[in-house]
């Protein structure tokens, strides 16, 4: 009997768990677990379930960073597909044609409707910081072998996952920011966007560092982690960010100066080569529990869906509630420190 997709993935993590584990696919198995179930049980999902056997059926494929990669990528794209039909929305994937398209849209509906380009941004430096993160996993075992081979009745070692690269202490939420628009910006392909309204879907199970928290959608986000902090919403500035704009990080002590530095970036959606992006749509991690969804959109796009598509917001705060902002705040008062 042929094996479930979960049963494949369970027997690839405990394959490696004394060799190399990865942080990655522990930290997000639970969720994991669930994209490949929507994928084995969704019949227009076959493609996906396709594509996750031949990479299960890769030796040691959580070993090879490029395989790995390709997992998480392929698992961001399905876990939107099910974060929206948990939502009630109902999507249909575009084929695939010679020139470049969006990933999704809503099913059986008008030309004009929602439609979704779907991307799960990778550490800095890609494929060769993974590999570089297996090696560490892989010595730490190393490390923990010897300790018990010497006798020793309990092993300590670690090893560290930096999805954004090294971050300088004086500039830790300039480099987010910084790395978020960068890693975005070189996500997009011409014509993906051409079918209008077409949002930009930034899956970030690979990038932690960033506060899940939905103040973090708001240019300012103050009482978090202290009472008395102000940070900047990196979140908020990936979409709207500016030239020279300041950035707010969290000092170690009140009192000290709250500014770390400049952005030096263009935002999203204000890049004037990113105009046919209708808005961004970030699904956000937390441990132990379920991913939740975010929005962006331009203020003086929201007033002309509202008077000439007014379904396109309907089912942009169907997937998002609340947990949206736009490029004037509009929406602050909805948006705290703290996710419920």
């Amino acid at each position: 009997m042929r094996k479930l997709l979960e049963e494949l993935l369970l027997d690839s993590v405990q394959s490696v768990a004394g060799v190399s584990p990865s942080a990655f696919l522990a930290v997000r198995y639970p969720s994991l677990i669930k994209v490949m179930q929507f994928a084995e049980q969704t019949p227009q999902a076959a493609y996906a379930a396709t594509k996750f056997r031949a990479i299960f059926a890769r030796q040691n494929w959580i070993l090879d960073s490029t395989s790995l990669e390709s997992f998480f990528q392929l698992a961001g794209e399905v876990q939107f597909w099910m974060l929206a039909a948990h939502r009630g929305l109902a999507l249909e994937r575009i084929p695939e044609t010679d020139f470049p398209t969006a990933d999704f849209q809503l099913m059986r509906c008008p030309a004009n409707s929602m439609c979704f380009e779907v991307k799960t941004l990778s550490v800095s430096g890609g494929w060769r910081a993974l590999a570089k993160m297996a090696e560490d996993s892989y010595e730490a075992q190393l490390r923990l072998h010897a300790q018990s081979a010497q006798g020793q009745r309990i092993a300590i070692t670690e090893s560290s996952v930096a999805p954004h690269g090294s971050l300088p202490r004086q500039l830790q939420q300039t480099t987010v920011c910084r790395h978020l628009i960068d890693k975005t910006l070189s996500n997009i392909k011409a014509g993906q966007f051409s079918t209008a309204p077409t949002f930009l879907v930034l899956n970030l199970m690979l990038i932690d560092g960033v506060s899940s928290d939905s103040s973090d959608l708001r240019p300012v986000a103050p009482g978090y982690p202290h009472d008395w902090s102000v940070r900047t919403g990196a979140l908020w500035t990936l979409a709207f960010g500016s030239m020279g704009q300041l950035v707010h990080g969290n000092p170690e002590f009140e009192g000290l100066p709250g500014v770390e530095g400049r952005l030096e970036r263009e935002g999203v959606l204000v890049h004037p080569d990113h105009k046919s992006v209708a808005g961004l749509l970030l699904v956000l991690h937390r441990l132990n529990a379920d991913p939740i969804r975010y929005g962006l959109i331009r203020h003086a796009d929201a007033q002309l869906w509202e008077s000439q598509n007014p379904k396109v917001l309907e089912d942009f705060h169907a997937l998002v509630a609340s947990n949206w902002n736009d490029d004037r705040d509009s929406n602050s008062s909805q948006l705290t420190s703290r996710s419920a």
